[in-house]
């Protein structure tokens, strides 16, 4: 395909832009609405170039982090379940029907798979945040393999994921430290020493 380039095309790798265009399969909505104007225009602007590669390499980017997870990943079980994972994101978003705000928060399951929807009452009275490990009961439904909605938690419980860390820490330095080669020496010399003077009391009293 021949396309006019707007603007100076040097210091960018066209190359990358021209393969997304000739081989790009994804569903990225925005790839797919640039490439289409591409295509009816027969032409395209350095900052089209730009955004596309930027976006392609992400969503590669993204595709590759997941790979682990999306193997392990098993079918959501529709209906009342029980979620158990880490908390990935949390935002505030406007409820157009109340006038107010809702906050809501994406979970990665044990099980692979990720849930979306509003954070239980329960979790902000106990400003639950991203990192901590959450488990609750709700209603899930999926939308697509590895991605779904969850409603009507209940039953929640979750562990602080910077609470969790500094024990351990604590736990770390309770322990004691690794004695060195003499210190073992000494240790070895001392109870000899002992044993010796048992045995010599034992003769002693004999």
């Amino acid at each position: 395909m021949s396309l006019t380039i707007k603007g100076d095309p040097s210091g960018i790798d066209v190359s990358e832009f021209t393969d997304i265009v000739d081989t790009y399969d994804g569903k990225n909505a925005f790839i797919k609405d640039v490439l289409y104007r591409v295509e009816a225009k027969g032409s395209v602007t350095i900052k089209q170039i730009e955004a596309v590669v930027k976006v392609f390499k992400s969503d590669q980017s993204y595709i590759e982090k997941n790979k682990e997870r999306l193997e392990r990943m098993v079918p959501m079980k529709e209906g009342r379940n029980e979620v158990v994972g880490t908390v990935v994101s949390m935002k505030e978003y406007e409820n157009r029907f109340t006038g107010g705000y809702d906050f809501k928060m994406l979970i990665e399951d044990f099980k692979g798979y990720r849930v979306f929807g509003s954070v239980p009452k329960f979790f902000q009275d106990k400003d639950v945040k991203v990192g901590d490990f959450v488990k609750f009961s709700a209603k899930l439904r999926q939308k697509e393999l590895g991605f779904g909605f969850y409603s009507y938690p209940k039953e929640g419980v979750f562990v602080d994921g910077e609470t969790a860390q500094i024990t351990k820490e604590a736990i770390e330095k309770l322990k004691p430290a690794p004695k060195t080669p003499e210190e073992l020496i000494q240790k070895e010399v001392q109870v000899k020493k002992e044993l010796y003077q048992r045995e010599l009391m034992d003769f002693l009293s004999a």
